[in-house]
């Protein structure tokens, strides 16, 4: 293997610190793709259980920041459900639950493309580290 310069190798460690950046990048995308499949199957899993509940309903509803208020669900005909681009629509408990489960096929698809793009990212680094590790002392 041919020696590299220390110009070749500084290049080497500029490209591993942005393919890490890049890496760590992906994995924070990942985390957040996999809260939101979280969420759905949350939020399916609720909609199930609720179905399953004849009369109405007393709950605690979260209103964020730990914060809940109680409630009581009276009327489960219709679900408001985001379809994206801030909108929202009603939609009958089984069309929502649909929706969500498309929801998260298509992100688990994404979860897919971004391990293959962690995979890749991390065979660059490890290339990079292999060619430096090499390296023949000048």
């Amino acid at each position: 293997m041919s020696e590299l310069s220390e110009q070749d190798v500084r290049n080497l460690a500029s490209q591993h610190r942005e393919l890490q950046n890049q890496a760590e990048s992906l994995q924070q995308q990942m985390g957040m793709v996999q809260m939101s499949i979280e969420e759905c199957t949350r939020a399916i899993g609720t909609l199930e259980e609720l179905e399953a509940v004849s009369g109405s309903i007393n709950t605690m509803l979260p209103l964020g920041g730990g914060a809940f208020v109680h409630a009581n669900v009276a009327n489960l005909e219709k679900v408001v459900v985001s379809v994206g681009a801030g909108i929202s629509v009603e939609k009958p408990p089984a069309e929502a639950k649909e929706l969500l489960n498309q929801r998260k096929e298509e992100l688990n698809k994404v979860v897919e493309r971004l391990n293959g793009s962690i995979a890749q990212v991390g065979q660059r680094i490890q290339s990079i580290e292999s060619m430096v590790g090499n390296r023949s002392p000048q």
